[in-house]
């Protein structure tokens, strides 16, 4: 996972508690979260996530994935 890093700093967790496979949603996965990692994503790459593609999300690969899908962009 390319983006582990700023998961688990979106998240406020360790990222060894990262893996692809894990629901988020056992997880503090809220509103303050996803925008934790928007802003990340906007200061580090100015991209911006599309927040109704996170909603859809629920293993940490699902964000990896809509990370570097915003980031191809």
């Amino acid at each position: 996972m390319e983006f582990k890093n700023i998961i688990s700093k979106s998240f406020n967790i360790s990222s060894k508690l990262i893996d692809e496979k894990k629901n988020i949603h056992d997880f503090n996965w809220d509103s303050v979260t996803k925008i934790n990692l928007i802003s990340y994503i906007e200061d580090k790459y100015n991209k911006v996530i599309d927040f109704n593609k996170l909603n859809k999300a629920n293993t940490f690969k699902d964000l990896n994935n809509i990370i570097l899908k915003t980031l191809k962009k």
